[in-house]
C-alpha cells in the first residue's frame, strides 16, 4: 500500500524550493484564469518532471485568500488531502525567488509578460489552446505539446502513459481526472471529449482515489470505464460545485474566470508609432446575464470598477448557462471603451459564423433575473440603445451565442483577428 501523501510532499518541495532561491528550478504554471484543468495540470506536471528531469515545483496562479471563488477546485484539492490554509501550495502572491528562471507552461503557451525577463527561459509547454507561435526550439523547449483536447490535464496524463517506469501517486491521478470531467461534461458523447481525453480518464481512473478497481474487469474497455456510476457522480459533484456562484459579488464573478490579452492592431496614420496595444478581458461568468446583473446593488459600476481598475479598452463577459429545455447556451456581452474601434469590432463579432450571436433588448435583463425569455426569437424582438447604461464613454451590446459550444477559447482568436485587422 502506498504511503505517498501529496501534502506532504508539497510542502517538502517548497521549503526545499524556498531554500535553494529557486536555482536550478523548473517553475510549472497553467494560465492566469487559474480553472481547475490549469491547476491539476500544473501539480499534475511538476511531479511528473521532478521524477524524470530534475526540480521543479507547481505555481498556483491563483492567489490563496481567491481559492474561495472556485468551489470545484476546493473540492477537488479536498479530494486530494489538500484543504484550508493550503499553505504547501506555492501561489501567486508567494514571493518568486531571485534565481528562478526556468518556466513551465501548461493549458496556455505564451509566457506572462510579467514573468519575463533576459534570464527567464520556457524550458516546456503542453497546451491545447490556439498555438501562437512560440518557443519552438525543441532543444530547449522539450516537450513542445499545443494540440486539441477537451482538457490539458488528458495531454499531462499521456505524458504519464508514456512513462511506464512511474506509477502516478492517487491523489494526482484523481486531480487530472477530475480536470478532464469537469473540462468535458463528464466525457459527455457529442460534447468537448476527444479520443486524447476518453484515454486519460481510462488511464486515470483506476489509479485514482474513487477506490472502486472491483468495478474494473480485465476485460473493460475505455467506455465501460469512464462510464462507471463513481465517475459520473464526481463529474455531477464538480458542475454542481462550479456552478455555485450565487454568493459572489460582481466584481468576484468578473474576476474568478478571467484572462487578459494585449493585441496589436494598426495605428492611424498621423500616429507616432506603428501600432497600439489594445488590452482585452474576457470573463467566464456561469449565469445568464440576467442573473449576473442582479449580483450587486450597484452592478455596472462594478463592472465600469474592473474596467478602470484593469485598464481595459476592451471587456466581454461571457455567461454559460442551462436552459429550461436542458441545453447549454452562452450569451456574449461586449462592453467597449470609445476608441474609434467599436463599431468594426462589434459588426465583426455580430458576423462571425463560428458565434452566431444576435442582438438581444438589453433592458430586458438588467436588474431582473426573472424576466429573461429562454427564447432566442423573443430575446431578438426588439433592440433598445445599450449605450446610456454606461455613459457616453461606452459602447455595450448584449448577445445571445447562438452556438453554445464556442467558449472563450474559441473568442479570443477571433477577437485578435479583429483588432490585428483594424
Amino acid at each position: 500500500m502506498s504511503t505517498f501523501n501529496l501534502s506532504t510532499y508539497l510542502k517538502s518541495r517548497k521549503a526545499e524550493f524556498l531554500a535553494d532561491n529557486g536555482e536550478g528550478w523548473t517553475v510549472v504554471m497553467g494560465n492566469e484564469a487559474g480553472d481547475l484543468d490549469s491547476l491539476a495540470s500544473a501539480l499534475g506536471y511538476a511531479w511528473l518532471r521532478s521524477n524524470k528531469s530534475g526540480k521543479a515545483i507547481a505555481y498556483i496562479t491563483t492567489p490563496r485568500e481567491d481559492f474561495g471563488l472556485r468551489a470545484e477546485n476546493l473540492h477537488a484539492l479536498g479530494l486530494a488531502g489538500i484543504n484550508h490554509p493550503f499553505e504547501e501550495l506555492y501561489c501567486s502572491g508567494d514571493p518568486i525567488p531571485s534565481q528562478v528562471s526556468q518556466f513551465a507552461l501548461v493549458d496556455h503557451n505564451v509566457l506572462d509578460i510579467k514573468y519575463a525577463s533576459p534570464t527567464a527561459r520556457v524550458v516546456a509547454v503542453i497546451d491545447h489552446h490556439e498555438d501562437e507561435g512560440q518557443y519552438k526550439d525543441t532543444s530547449t523547449t522539450d516537450p513542445r505539446i499545443v494540440e486539441p483536447a477537451g482538457s490539458c490535464s488528458s495531454l499531462v496524463t499521456r505524458l504519464y502513459q508514456s512513462s511506464s517506469n512511474l506509477s502516478i501517486p492517487p491523489e494526482i491521478s484523481t486531480l487530472l481526472l477530475s480536470a478532464i470531467l469537469i473540462d468535458t461534461h463528464g466525457l459527455k458523447e457529442g460534447g468537448k471529449a476527444l479520443d486524447v481525453d476518453k484515454e486519460a480518464a481510462a488511464f486515470l481512473i483506476p489509479n485514482s482515489l474513487l477506490a472502486h478497481k472491483e468495478e474494473i474487469s480485465a476485460s473493460s474497455d475505455i467506455q465501460t470505464i469512464i462510464h462507471l456510476p463513481s465517475v459520473q457522480s464526481l463529474a455531477a459533484t464538480l458542475r454542481e460545485e462550479k456552478l455555485s456562484v450565487s454568493d459572489l459579488s460582481t466584481r468576484d464573478l468578473l474576476r474568478r474566470d478571467y484572462k487578459e490579452y494585449s493585441f496589436s492592431r494598426p495605428a492611424s496614420e498621423d500616429a507616432t508609432q506603428s501600432f497600439n496595444m489594445t488590452r482585452v478581458g474576457l470573463a467566464t461568468v456561469p449565469r445568464r446575464l440576467s442573473a449576473f446583473f442582479t449580483s450587486s446593488s450597484y452592478p455596472i459600476k462594478e463592472i465600469q470598477d474592473w474596467f478602470d481598475e484593469r485598464d481595459l479598452s476592451v471587456l466581454g463577459i461571457l455567461t454559460t448557462f442551462r436552459s429550461e429545455k436542458g441545453k447549454g447556451r452562452e450569451q456574449l456581452w461586449i462592453i467597449k471603451a470609445d476608441e474609434g474601434i467599436a463599431e468594426k469590432l462589434l459588426q465583426g463579432l455580430e458576423s462571425s459564423e463560428e458565434l452566431k450571436l444576435k442582438r438581444l433588448d438589453f433592458p430586458k435583463f438588467v436588474g431582473n433575473a426573472d424576466t429573461a425569455d429562454e427564447s432566442e426569437d423573443d430575446d431578438a424582438e426588439e433592440v433598445t440603445a445599450d449605450e446610456a447604461r454606461f455613459g457616453d464613454s461606452f459602447v455595450a451590446r448584449a448577445y445571445n451565442q447562438g452556438n453554445a459550444k464556442a467558449t472563450r477559447k474559441q473568442t479570443a482568436p477571433i477577437l485578435r483577428g479583429l483588432l490585428e485587422g483594424l
